[in-house]
């Protein structure tokens, strides 16, 4: 299945620019499939992968030793380095394979923002671009990625309609990580996801991060998964879980930098009025939020349905603003009187705002308080719900 972000590394490549390209993404979502992709598309490519002890054996800090492993320094390559955060010092080694190394083109992966950029530090400043890779998206899945343009609400393939449609349900239950995708079996669907849970998720941040209280961090996750699309108050959390406030903000963070979870800030010009210290919390992918509280129960009987679609919608917000380089920023907003508007892009260089709201099944408005407010601001305003989601993809 082709992905939008082959052809973004792809051009990157192609350039006469010089920076180490790193590819982000949560466990499963295709990096390693991308590098390989990528690696029939060029001559003279290297690849190694880092979570092979005898290849992070290899690399280390020094030119010489660097250049015994991939050859003349003024060579024309590209150097392929999958799981790049198992090796040791590997900001200084990419450090010195972009300074010493001029004409080799470097795409690197790695599982975690955080972990990755713990091991990196300064040693890239001004020398790397980063990319993020999301599970699959709707133009993916229906094989639309040639369009390299995206505007709010124009998708005008009505071809494509059915698909999406047919999609949807199976999109908030099972998620799109690849492999979940493209299993037919739901019964196997489900196995891979519970194992990404147990084997994979929490391996990687249990074991790499050496959680101090791994009962508690899952617990958190479970929370976590319950309240998608409602405020968090992490006060309320610790009281739940009986720890301090700090834990649970610093395990929610560490979750964030894994790409398990994000948050979306709420948006306000007037505190007294608006809360705006407030967040919300969507899982990357719902198959994976499913597997944490262990429900794959189809839509039909599902009373968070509602809450599914929203996270839906707004992954598929987020994946397109970030792939097509969109200059808007997203936020949620609620007054304390409880107006509300579930999704708000501000675009970042004229500063007018989108309100955006989710309904599952119904077509509603945006909040009638928030045009008041923000009524000089507003460009347009959208209800997205089952019906009309393909429009949006």
């Amino acid at each position: 299945m082709d992905r939008i972000i082959t052809k973004k590394i792809k051009r990157e490549i192609e350039t006469s620019k010089n920076k180490v390209i790193l590819l982000i993404g949560q466990r499963q979502v295709g990096k390693t499939y991308e590098l390989k992709r990528i690696e029939q598309q060029f001559n003279d490519v290297l690849y190694f992968d880092f979570e092979d002890i005898n290849n992070q054996k290899l690399f280390t800090p020094a030119v010489s030793i660097l250049e015994s492993i991939i050859g003349d320094k003024n060579k024309k390559r590209l150097l392929l380095l999958d799981e790049i955060q198992y090796l040791e010092q590997a900001g200084s080694v990419l450090k010195l394979l972009h300074d010493h190394f001029p004409k080799t083109k470097i795409v690197a992966t790695g599982s975690a923002t955080f972990l990755l950029l713990k091991n990196i530090g300064d040693s890239l400043y001004g020398r790397n671009l980063i990319f993020n890779m999301h599970p699959l998206t709707p133009r993916e899945i229906v094989g639309d990625i040639d369009n390299g343009k995206y505007k709010i609400g124009t998708y005008n393939k009505r071809l494509n309609k059915p698909t999406i449609d047919a999609q949807i349900n199976n999109l908030m239950i099972y998620g799109s990580l690849p492999e979940v995708y493209l299993e037919t079996n739901k019964a196997r669907k489900k196995q891979i996801l519970k194992n990404y849970v147990s084997s994979l998720l929490f391996k990687d941040v249990l074991e790499i991060e050496g959680i101090r209280m791994p009962r508690v961090f899952k617990q958190l996750l479970r929370l976590l998964a319950l309240q998608i699309g409602n405020e968090v108050n992490p006060n309320e959390l610790a009281g739940q879980l009986e720890i301090n406030r700090r834990t649970v903000v610093e395990y929610i963070k560490l979750y964030e930098k894994f790409k398990v979870i994000y948050s979306l800030e709420a948006f306000s010009n007037n505190p007294r009025k608006e809360i705006s210290k407030g967040f919300k919390v969507y899982f990357s992918d719902l198959g994976v939020r499913n597997a944490v509280i262990d429900n794959f129960v189809q839509v039909g009987g599902r009373t968070d349905k509602g809450a599914m679609f929203e996270n839906l919608v707004v992954n598929i917000f987020r994946q397109n603003i970030d792939y097509y380089d969109l200059i808007y920023k997203i936020y949620f907003w609620r007054t304390f009187t409880k107006a509300e508007v579930d999704l708000i892009l501000k675009n970042n260089e004229t500063d007018k705002l989108i309100p955006i709201e989710i309904k599952y099944s119904q077509s509603e408005r945006p909040s009638k308080s928030f045009m008041e407010t923000y009524q000089d601001r507003i460009k347009k305003t959208f209800c997205v719900n089952k019906d009309n989601l393909w429009k949006f993809i």
